[in-house]
């Protein structure tokens, strides 16, 4: 961590951000003009998962929420959208159980 006439970096943690939680498995692909990671999940606590992912394109960044999937009944699924000369990107996901 340092700091520059006010401002604080901090470095970014890698763990999370490319990988899924046990027992899941994640895949980014390619969108028209975007990005989007798709996730699956072994039976665990609760009753399914959605895929939470975290968009960026130039200086703007947002999350885009994945539909809640049940235990067994396919990937959870979240696309980062962008336009013709900004297309956006999955820079991290989370997946979040329910």
């Amino acid at each position: 961590m340092f700091s520059l006439f006010g401002l604080t970096v901090v470095p970014a943690a890698a763990a999370g951000g490319d990988f899924a939680p046990p027992g899941c498995f994640g895949e980014r692909y390619g969108t028209l003009f975007g990005q989007g990671v798709s996730v699956n999940c072994f039976p665990g606590e609760g009753y399914g998962y959605r895929v939470i992912a975290h968009c960026a394109n130039g200086n703007a960044f947002w999350f885009v929420v994945g539909e809640f999937v049940p235990y067994g009944f396919g990937p959870a699924v979240a696309e980062c959208s962008g336009a013709l000369l900004v297309p956006a990107r999955v820079v991290a996901y989370e997946v979040d159980e329910i």
